[in-house]
């Protein structure tokens, strides 16, 4: 085989899942082929839980997939990849060592002129030449990070593999280390030619990457991947960039903000029996009311794009967008490309007061299949009520894809909040919510009054 056209990284249908103690396994990652070349730098880019950082651990032998096989130089991957180093979020240093001794860990077997070598040579590409004898605790987190990559580079990998690495920074470190990263890449003197990093940011994903992998989620797979051949460096005021960047929002929209309509979301598919029934897969994500009140009234009249939104409520897009999901499902927004767009009932939802609210809330909930499901799996019971454990095991059944613990809550508390049903927490018992005055009048009518029962 030609070692020049063997990929670095190769993977072949790619599964993995994740099951707690005595519980169902859940997909995390679905059916994903792959390849790393020499001279890569691929963005993984998707919402969050659709197994970036798993795909990403994959790659580098952290972790052995479920199903499929991880290819590294054409032979089949075995344990922790040698060519590659990982870059954490976390900045993942030992606090007991100084910075000198939490980078050289990757080399502590080669003799000890070349680990000083490479030493002074990793500290001075990344900054930290002044440093080599400070603690974690005497530095900043871009300093933490920096040494982190300094730890990565200093195994002179083939593959640099890393995770969120700018995420728990400030803007402008964050901007500082990108642009430092970047100059590395694009240096043909470098030894450093190939990246794999994950993001949820946009126009990082533009200014690092030759490739840009765009995920979904429910479970992680490929959705497109977007080449990205503009030249280094690379300007995110140009208009070609920017071109790149309105692309790349369009996609994630489109993908996580499917054209579908709230009937359509929730309609019912097949028969179970008279009393209970499947529906569609897609079901009100795990967000809370709270959560899309906030977001109603943060958006005001205009339309506002989803990105904007994220950057309003300083969260992630991935958060965002179930937000945003949860509002067009219940007909308080509009989601026209990938711009957000409050409803005229959405307008009236925001000027309503809160008895109000909830009642609008309540009217458009029991619109959807779901919570028409929940309230005749209720009423069909001889004595009115549930057990959470019956719950559970019946969106297990009609939603076998959805996380039935998440869903489990995400009913709770908006059933709860829009007065639908109450939620006995001692007894873990769910009753509908107009039952619970007359269940109250059945147990004080069973109790004599105190005159009667001392008589």
């Amino acid at each position: 085989m030609d070692s020049a056209s063997t990929p670095l990284i190769e993977l072949r249908h790619i599964g993995h899942d994740y099951a707690a103690a005595g519980q169902q396994s859940e997909p995390v990652l679905s059916d994903i082929n792959l390849t790393i070349r020499e001279n890569d730098a691929v963005a993984l880019l998707g919402p969050s839980g659709c197994g970036k950082s798993t795909l990403l651990r994959v790659m580098a032998g952290l972790i052995s997939p479920t199903q499929g096989e991880v290819f590294y130089k054409g032979m089949l991957l075995r344990g922790i990849s040698p060519g590659v180093s990982m870059v954490f979020q976390n900045f993942a240093l030992f606090p007991w060592l100084t910075v000198h001794g939490n980078v050289l860990l990757p080399v502590g077997t080669l003799p000890a002129a070349e680990q000083q070598s490479r030493l002074e040579k990793v500290l001075n590409t990344v900054g930290l030449g002044a440093y080599e004898y400070a603690y974690p605790r005497e530095l900043s987190g871009g300093m933490k990070q920096r040494v982190g990559i300094a730890r990565a580079l200093i195994a002179e990998p083939e593959v640099l593999a890393m995770d969120e690495p700018f995420s728990a920074l400030d803007v402008l470190t964050a901007e500082t280390l990108r642009g430092e990263i970047g100059r590395l890449v694009a240096d043909p003197n470098h030894p450093l030619r190939t990246m794999v990093f994950v993001t949820h940011n946009i126009t990082e994903a533009v200014f690092l990457a030759t490739r840009i992998v765009v995920m979904a989620a429910g479970p992680g797979r490929v959705d497109v991947v977007v080449p990205n051949t503009l030249p280094y460096p690379r300007d995110p005021d140009a208009p070609e960039f920017k071109q790149i960047v309105e692309r790349l929002h369009g996609i994630l929209t489109h993908t996580n903000l499917p054209e579908t309509t709230p009937a359509e979301a929730g309609r019912v598919v097949t028969p179970i029996d008279e009393s209970r029934r499947r529906i569609a897969p897609v079901s009100l994500p795990y967000v809370t009311p709270a959560e899309v009140l906030g977001l109603l009234a943060l958006m005001g009249d205009a339309s506002t794009d989803v990105f904007e939104l994220a950057e309003r409520f300083g969260k992630e897009f991935g958060y965002v967008v179930r937000v945003v999901k949860a509002a067009e499902l219940l007909e308080f927004v509009q989601t026209p490309q990938h711009d957000a767009l409050l409803t005229p009932l959405g307008q009236r939802l925001v000027a309503a007061s809160t008895a109000d609210q909830k009642r609008m809330v309540r009217e458009q909930l029991l619109k959807l299949k779901i919570f028409e499901l929940l309230v005749r799996l209720i009423k069909v019971q001889e004595n009115q009520q549930l057990t959470a454990e019956e719950l559970l095991r019946e969106l297990q059944a009609a939603l076998p894809h959805e996380k039935p613990k998440l869903l489990f809550r995400t009913l709770l508390s908006w059933g709860r909040y829009a007065e639908i049903i109450s939620y006995d927490q001692r007894r873990h018992l769910i009753r509908n919510y107009e039952s619970r005055g007359a269940q109250r009048t059945r147990t004080a009518a069973a109790v004599p009054p105190a005159d009667v029962a001392q008589s």
